[in-house]
């Protein structure tokens, strides 16, 4: 058994159909193309492989994306040369894991196929006679098909390529053509291992694995049962073969393997408990002698989807309910990684599995307008205990939302989801399936299984993936989007993604009864680093949308300059403006998000959209930029989604004096039951205390608990910026001591300005801050600080940040934008190393308010 990657290929770009003339019909001569032969990487696309060769500039800045639009239109052709012995009763296997879009593929100059769709691996055998010491492969792409961006016609929709790339309100049109996954030959004998399911269960602490495989091959069709054919099966788990297992082909020419595996472990999402894999590994054999063999990874959990309390007997189950446990749903809506998805790195995407787990997030759904991702991405979700709500490839376009039902349309979407269900259902991490994104028939309603696409979808995952739950499409109405004039009817809702103004957000949040919300956000700036890279210098100063065609272009939709302005008074710098629409960005979502949780388990949980960008945009609903940069948002979702969490519920931002406030106090606990200390501090921006309150309270497990009422008199407050911080201790009953577990802190601003709210905080003096460089934490890219408030104001909000060419940079910490009163400090955990970025040396990090931003 040998088996080879392809990395080292060229590329060629025809007009279309050229290549398939070859030469002039007038002068005899060849055509050559409309570029030489280019260095490609695979995997990859072409406007990767043009930009690097200087053909397009960087199609991330500025508006160079439109001038990249013919490359979509042409036809390229990749090529490359490799050496592997054959035998004469051997073949060779070509697996191209990911084709973009219509491919004819050609061996030593022999034809061999043409495949159309991306979501499926091509699969080509070559006898030992077409084989020869140096092989010649070659892939001709056609052009990219003509599809529709957000808007359009959904029912219209005729291709099983990811929409997002032909405009989308977080992404410009970029289309890529190429080789977007792995390319290997396997040189092949009789046999080789097909289809595999893995699936697993337990009994109390005996697990059991069962592995399914079908050969597939040229001996395949004429296997026996025999002694002949032998599958040998081994499981592995921290270094320890756990056992050996052994079974011989049955009449169908497939192998059945139960493992019974002593005291397992539990898989648990993240938050709740490890996440131990047991590694399984099947080879087959042949009268002894080795013909293929498969590995994969798997882990052991129970997983249901159980109803709401006080749900609507018509609803669908949305609550988790893993290891005899609910589970509350803390969720992020991830888009692809990059339009140029091919060229997305292992490490890139282990950057975003690790940023997503360090957010408290225990759920990432797979959106239905942009990818079956890689299997790396899948692989990291086992590892970090992500569970994935994975959806097939189709998305509403405004115009019309009905899921395609063309003929041509519905055999693709078929082979795309039979190779979808057979590859990602092996990995224990995958949660659910759903038909698409916003898919509704004619009178608008969410999208169910009449529609004969979607019972199509339902069939086939209850045939191939039995035991995964598959909803019809998100949202899952009965409302499509989030409406309080239409209440018991907001089941599985969408929406909205603005933030709604001091008053009316909280009202919304405050009246909803959504079982489950599965997309919503607030639209916030990029980092102000980040907007340098990719606008010229004559872009980078505060426009709007409207006014400003680059800005635009980086996000059309989420213009969030009127929204500032009437919130912190006019903005004309930069840094202020980033400063000011991230604060409101995590402001509307810290809120939504308490709020909901406030429900549990009425509600099920919370899916933010979104968490990536594929972009750069000026503003988007990410919560981390393109450059993986986080913005604040992303610090205070990962509070309001800790296992143990402080939230205050109040109907407004604005105080007025004289009308009574009292914001009720609520703790969100994921874990054990045990006793919890609390206090609520209210103080001015010049740092004076006007107002504790403390209590004690004994806690349930997996609750969320109203404890108190913040009561103090607001009708002598003078005029300006209110800060409450929540800060409180626990004890849990299987603690071996009487020390408490600190919380985080949770700290909000209010106003009683009649407008301009937030201006006085905004353009308030730096707080004086100190720091002193404590450890290297034992991980060469941890550098641990101490920082202390030395001044008599509230460190409002602190960074750990370093200059780089003269350009001020955040650098990653969980403990990014705490806030410090008067003589307070806190230990910093600084990661040096951001992705992309080479390391920060440690002397030149420095801590800093965010709102001294530009001084």
């Amino acid at each position: 058994m040998r088996f080879l990657k392809l990395v080292e290929w060229k590329l060629k770009g025809f007009y279309p159909y050229v290549p398939l003339l070859g030469n002039s019909l007038e002068t005899q001569q060849e055509l050559m193309g409309m570029t030489d032969w280019l260095p490609a990487k695979v995997p990859g696309c072409v406007q990767n492989d043009l930009w690097k060769a200087g053909w397009i500039e960087d199609p991330y800045k500025d508006m160079n994306s439109l001038k990249c639009e013919w490359v979509e239109n042409r036809w390229w052709m990749y090529r490359t040369h490799f050496s592997i012995s054959v035998a004469p009763d051997e073949s060779i296997l070509l697996i191209f894991k990911g084709i973009d879009y219509k491919a004819h593929f050609y061996f030593n100059g022999h034809f061999l196929a043409t495949h159309e769709g991306m979501f499926e691996p091509v699969e080509l055998t070559i006898g030992s006679d077409l084989c020869q010491k140096d092989n010649e492969l070659t892939v001709l792409f056609e052009h990219a098909p003509d599809e529709m961006g957000q808007i359009g016609y959904t029912s219209e929709t005729h291709t099983q390529k990811s929409r997002f790339n032909y405009k989308w309100d977080f992404s410009t049109r970029l289309v890529p053509i190429g080789l977007w996954d792995d390319v290997y030959v396997k040189v092949i004998k009789s046999a080789y291992w097909g289809e595999v399911r893995l699936t697993t269960s337990f009994e109390e602490q005996t697990g059991n694995i069962r592995w399914y495989g079908a050969l597939k091959g040229p001996a395949s069709a004429s296997v026996h049962p025999s002694d002949e054919w032998v599958a040998i099966a081994e499981v592995v788990h921290n270094g320890e073969r756990l056992g050996k297992w052994e079974a011989f082909v049955q009449q169908s020419g497939s192998f059945e393997i139960d493992m019974a595996v002593p005291n397992i472990s539990l898989w648990y999402p993240n938050g709740l408990g490890e996440q131990p894999l047991y590694q399984v590994k099947v080879t087959l054999y042949q009268d002894g002698e080795l013909i293929d063999e498969w590995m994969g990874r798997t882990g052991f959990h129970c997983l249901e989807w159980i109803p709401n309390e006080e749900a609507p007997a018509d609803a669908f189950p949305y609550s988790v309910f893993i290891n005899s446990s609910r589970m509350y749903i803390k969720g992020m809506n991830l888009t692809p990684l990059d339009m140029m998805y091919g060229a997305v790195t292992n490490d890139r995407y282990e950057d975003i599995v690790l940023k997503l787990k360090k957010a408290n997030v225990n759920l990432v759904r797979v959106w239905g307008g942009g990818l079956i991702e890689k299997d790396i991405f899948y692989e990291l979700c086992d590892e970090h205990g992500i569970l994935i709500w994975q959806e097939f490839i189709q998305s509403s376009s405004g115009i019309d939302n009905i899921p395609s039902q063309k003929p041509g349309f519905m055999k693709m979407l078929e082979r795309a989801a039979y190779s979808a269900i057979t590859r990602k259902r092996n990995h224990i991490s995958l949660a659910c399936w759903s038909g698409g994104n916003e898919l509704r028939d004619e009178h608008g309603i969410p999208s169910t299984v009449k529609d004969k696409n979607i019972a199509l979808l339902q069939s086939m995952v209850q045939q191939l993936d039995p035991h995964r739950y598959f909803l019809p499409t998100s949202a899952s109405g009965p409302n499509e989007f989030l409406s309080l004039d239409h209440p018991g009817k907001n089941y599985d809702v969408h929406g909205p993604w603005k933030y709604a103004g001091p008053v009316e957000q909280y009202r919304l949040y405050n009246g909803s009864d959504s079982l489950l919300h599965s997309e919503f956000g607030v639209d916030g700036l990029a980092s102000y680093a980040s907007i340098l890279r990719f606008l010229s210098k004559a872009e980078q100063k505060v426009q709007t949308m409207q006014e400003n065609d680059v800005w635009r272009h980086h996000g059309e939709w989420w213009c969030t300059k009127d929204r500032e302005d009437e919130m912190f008074g006019g903005i004309n710098d930069l840094q202020e403006f980033v400063v000011a629409s991230q604060w409101t960005q995590a402001e509307g979502l810290r809120y939504a998000l308490e709020a909901n949780r406030r429900r549990k388990y009425r509600n099920s949980g919370s899916i933010v959209w979104q968490f990536n960008e594929p972009f750069p945009n000026v503003s988007c609903t990410s919560v981390i930029d393109y450059y993986h940069q986080p913005k604040m948002a992303y610090y205070w979702v990962r509070k309001a989604f800790a296992n143990q969490h402080l939230s205050l519920k109040y109907d407004q931002l604005i105080i007025d004096s004289n009308t009574p406030f009292y914001p009720e106090l609520y703790f969100h606990n994921s874990f054990e039951q045990g006793e919890l200390n609390w206090t609520i501090e209210c103080i001015s921006p010049q740092g004076d205390r006007f107002h504790i309150q403390q209590g004690c309270h004994s806690i349930h497990s997996n609750t969320s608990t109203k404890l108190d009422t913040l009561d103090w008199d607001v009708s002598t407050m003078s005029e300006g910026i209110v800060i409450v911080r929540l800060s409180g201790s626990f004890i849990g009953e299987s603690y071996k001591s009487n020390n408490p577990y600190n919380l985080e802190s949770n700290t909000y601003l209010f106003s009683t300005k009649k407008s301009h709210y937030f201006s006085d905080w905004l353009r308030a003096p730096s707080a004086d801050l100190s720091w002193s460089h404590v450890r290297n934490s034992g991980h060469d890219a941890i550098e641990v600080y101490e920082v202390v408030n030395t001044g008599p104001i509230p460190a409002l909000y602190i960074v750990a940040a370093y200059m780089d060419g003269g350009i001020e940079k955040i650098l990653f910490s969980e403990q990014n934008y705490s806030v410090l009163f008067a003589g307070e400090r806190l230990q910093f955990e600084v990661e040096r190393h951001s992705w992309g970025s080479d390391p920060v040396d440690p002397s030149s990090i420095y801590f800093k308010t965010i709102h001294s931003a530009g001084r």
